[in-house]
């Protein structure tokens, strides 16, 4: 079985404390296996759990992910990293239509008592009884690309380093990404060194689309390696590689909470619609294809044996 498919048999839903115990407990086991020293650091503030392999104190560049996984949406969050205007249209639209709702519902409220003040109560109990929903709702089982396939591809590179340069890379899984990104934050936080010493490289949602977007700023892109990662992902075969600046792209994730952080995200292209991932948290989120993994495993794996 690859990595990601004894995730998705043994873990698949990682949300409840005890779910993301089980699962740190065997990255853990994982990562002793393939010879690195690994721990849990939970965070100063807010308790937040992550999974630490290697040193990133020392490290040249690190490789995250979020291993906590969404609820379960109707409406899928649909990402579109390189389209603002329609990425902007769209969250108008599930914004407006959570509004619809709560007005509609509110009106029944109306017809059936006559009582006004319970119009205002019960749209705001609605529309925030919607956004619950939509952070900390029932649990999605499915979630092969989100992000099982960033998890998947961080432990596939961490058994794929050569042990003579596992020095110069170190990996963390992050807590609570669902949540706000608050365990990579607080990681950021307790961890000031790391804002602008070196690049993070944040791999979500990586297994659906042939197409390969590495999204960075410009003081991530003067980092020491930066142009060693374009090369690297360049050659590697199977798969296209886009680099484009932060400027132009939208894309929330565990990058955004370091200086230097990059983005890597993997889509489908359309017309018009441009670069494209579906059915992130809705039950259709049951694919992630093993060439995306493997070609980040291989591109990733000679950057750093390459790093000086």
């Amino acid at each position: 079985m690859t990595i990601h498919e004894q995730i998705m048999a043994q873990f698949p839903i990682r949300k409840t404390a005890a779910q993301k115990e089980a699962f740190r407990a065997w990255a853990l086991e994982k990562a002793g296996e393939a010879g690195w020293a690994a721990r849990v650091e939970e965070s100063a503030r807010g308790g937040h759990k992550n999974v630490v392999i290697g040193d990133p104190e020392h490290a040249a560049v690190v490789f995250t992910a979020h291993y906590d996984t969404p609820a379960n949406m109707v409406l899928p969050n649909l990402m579109l990293p390189r389209n603002i205007p329609l990425f902007l249209c769209y969250t108008i639209a599930l914004v407006a239509l959570m509004l619809v709702i709560g007005g509609a519902l509110s009106a029944l409220v109306y017809a059936l008592t006559r009582v006004e003040a319970l119009v205002q109560v019960a749209f705001l109990v609605v529309y925030l009884g919607l956004l619950f929903l939509m952070l900390l709702g029932p649990a999605n089982r499915h979630n092969a690309n989100d992000n099982t396939s960033g998890v998947a591809a961080v432990l596939s590179l961490m058994a794929a380093i050569p042990e003579a340069h596992r020095g110069r890379a170190a990996l963390i899984l992050f807590d609570n990404e669902e949540k706000g990104c608050l365990g990579s934050k607080a990681y950021a936080r307790d961890h000031q060194q790391l804002q602008y010493t070196r690049l993070v490289i944040n791999l979500d949602c990586v297994g659906v689309g042939e197409h390969v977007l590495v999204i960075s700023n410009k003081l991530a892109r003067k980092c020491t390696g930066y142009n060693l990662m374009e090369r690297s992902l360049a050659e590697t075969e199977g798969r296209t590689a886009h680099f484009f600046d932060s400027r132009g792209s939208v894309g929330s994730s565990d990058h955004k909470s370091f200086k230097c952080g990059v983005a890597v995200f993997a889509c489908r292209r359309r017309p018009v619609v441009g670069f494209y991932t579906p059915w992130i948290h809705t039950k259709r989120d049951t694919v992630c294809e093993q060439a995306n993994l493997d070609f980040l495993t291989e591109g990733f794996a000679r950057f750093v044996s390459e790093l000086e």
